[in-house]
């Protein structure tokens, strides 16, 4: 088996760590089901990453990277940067297509709680969607498509209203995620945008 483990990327795997969170929650995570998912064994699973904390750690440090690749590509598919705002936050949640899978992802948010080295992580990628969403408002206001006079305050506005949309998604149940983000997005930025002649 040597060299087996390289045979599948990190990227593989971590889409199988994502997807068994989605499916079953962080209690059918284990080293077996994601695993089969990304076609690998458990023990080539182990010995790359040491354990299962070892590939949560890895698989939170890479989601705490995605950020600039969220929003590059956001950008690049966007006319603007208020569209771009839209498409990069629906892309973060494009995994949540069902309230369970809400429920298991808020579970595996305990995880990052509750262990200072996952914190950290969640941390890290919190604070590079912040950054992101501000420099989107700050080319919106470049161009004359909002009126901020603090784009950081803004962009932080952006973040919780996105965090909370998941949550009454959640509980309201009504339509498709992005649809209700969305919505919400272009409530919270309603006051910024220039009056129309």
């Amino acid at each position: 088996m040597t060299g087996r483990p390289r045979s599948v990327s990190d990227e593989t795997i971590f889409r199988a760590v994502a997807e068994t969170i989605g499916d079953s929650g962080p209690t059918g995570l284990t080293l077996a089901a994601v695993a089969r998912r990304a076609g690998l064994t458990a023990p080539a699973l182990a010995q790359r990453f040491g354990s299962k904390r070892g590939l949560l750690l890895a698989f939170a440090e890479g989601e705490s990277g995605n950020a600039a690749r969220i929003f590059g590509e956001a950008r690049a598919a966007s006319p603007g940067p208020v569209e771009a705002i839209h498409l990069a936050l629906a892309s973060l949640t494009s995994a949540i297509t069902t309230r369970e899978a809400l429920a298991h992802s808020l579970a595996f948010l305990q995880l990052d709680l509750a262990d200072p080295d996952l914190r950290a992580h969640a941390q890290a990628q919190s604070r590079a969607v912040r950054a992101e969403l501000t420099a989107l408002v700050e080319e919106a206001v470049d161009l004359g498509d909002l009126t901020v006079d603090d784009p950081a305050t803004v962009a932080e506005t952006l973040y919780v209203v996105y965090s909370g949309a998941l949550i009454t998604w959640a509980v309201e149940s009504a339509g498709p995620l992005p649809a209700w983000l969305s919505l919400h997005v272009d409530r919270a930025l309603a006051p910024h945008r220039p009056a129309q002649p």
